[in-house]
């Protein structure tokens, strides 16, 4: 799968940085706030395949913002009830190391509106890290790792940051998740999910669930 990004380079007193902003369809996908500290992100087929591949863009670039907006702010009917704010929210990817403080983000965010970017490409297989074991993971159940992806919300936007190993072994269950999604709900009613405690910190949640807007109208 190619996925294809603007780059932009974003000058703030303080610090310059590098921002992708993905081509890639949002309308079917979503992202919110569950309960304080708990969060879940939703798409389709296509979407959860696309946010895997963001989940591994993030992995390979170390110095990089990946920023993915929102196509429509207001969630669908069938997701509010997930949400106390009823708001689809924007996604931030970024390792740990770029140290953004996200009280500039509405300053960047006007400067991206102004500023020119240019064309890059990125290869890549949502199956990557699909077929791990118990070995890979259990790294991750240690009560001293501190690798893990810190989830923060401010300004209607999702921040993730993570580091290389982190976004790589959270990415392994969507594709998965986005064949088996569709069958799932025919047999069962309810949402294929995914969770992904395992990789975040000790105090936050986040779930992947599958959700096709079509085929839950079709079930009504």
């Amino acid at each position: 799968m190619k996925l294809h990004f603007i780059k932009k380079e974003i000058n703030l007193p303080a610090k310059n940085y590098t921002v992708f902003i993905p081509n890639v369809p949002t309308d079917n996908m979503f992202a919110l706030e569950h309960t304080c500290g708990s969060y879940m992100l939703f798409g389709d087929q296509k979407s959860l395949q696309y946010l895997a591949c963001l989940f591994l863009a993030a992995s390979i670039h170390r110095d990089k913002m990946i920023y993915v907006p929102v196509t429509t702010r207001l969630l669908p009917q069938d997701l509010q009830h997930f949400s106390a704010y009823n708001k689809n929210l924007d996604m931030v990817f970024m390792h740990h190391s770029i140290q953004f403080n996200t009280k500039l983000w509405k300053e960047m965010k006007q400067r991206m509106v102004r500023t020119k970017g240019e064309l890059k490409s990125f290869e890549c297989n949502p199956r990557q890290f699909s077929d791990l074991g118990y070995e890979d993971y259990s790294p991750f159940t240690y009560a001293e790792n501190k690798d893990t992806i810190l989830i923060k919300k401010y300004a209607d936007t999702l921040f993730f940051y993570g580091s290389k190993k982190a976004f790589e072994f959270a990415s392994g269950g969507l594709e998965p998740l986005s064949r088996t999604g569709a069958s799932y709900f025919m047999r069962n009613g309810g949402h294929d999910h995914d969770h992904l405690d395992l990789f975040t910190a000790a105090h936050q949640g986040l779930c992947i669930d599958f959700y096709d807007e079509a085929l839950w109208r079709k079930s009504r």
